[in-house]
């Protein structure tokens, strides 16, 4: 009975470790979409370009990065995949 308990136990720390690991990347893109790019352009280019696809986002982010975005290489794939996942008019990007 303890087993199973310490099963049941540990089966929810390795869920809730994945959960909190896959809203992390959210926010982290959520983040940087809506602070560092924002330093060059207003959301707006970004929000007319949500119907876009991740090959489309990774070479965006590229671009942006040569231009002298300073972000991490986890923080570009953040963004990208948050980027790529939101539909057109996806509130925070297109408010």
């Amino acid at each position: 009975m303890r087993y199973h308990i310490a099963a049941i136990a540990l089966a929810g720390l390795l869920v809730g470790s994945v959960l909190v690991a896959c809203g992390q990347d959210s926010s982290q893109g959520q983040k940087v979409a809506t602070t560092a790019c924002v330093t060059c352009h207003s959301n707006l280019i970004t929000c007319t370009n949500l119907d876009k696809d991740l090959d489309y986002w990774e070479k965006t982010v590229q671009r942006m990065v040569d231009k002298g975005m300073d972000i991490t290489e986890e923080e570009q794939q953040a963004v990208v995949d948050y980027l790529s996942d939101l539909e057109p008019g996806s509130k925070p990007v297109c408010d």
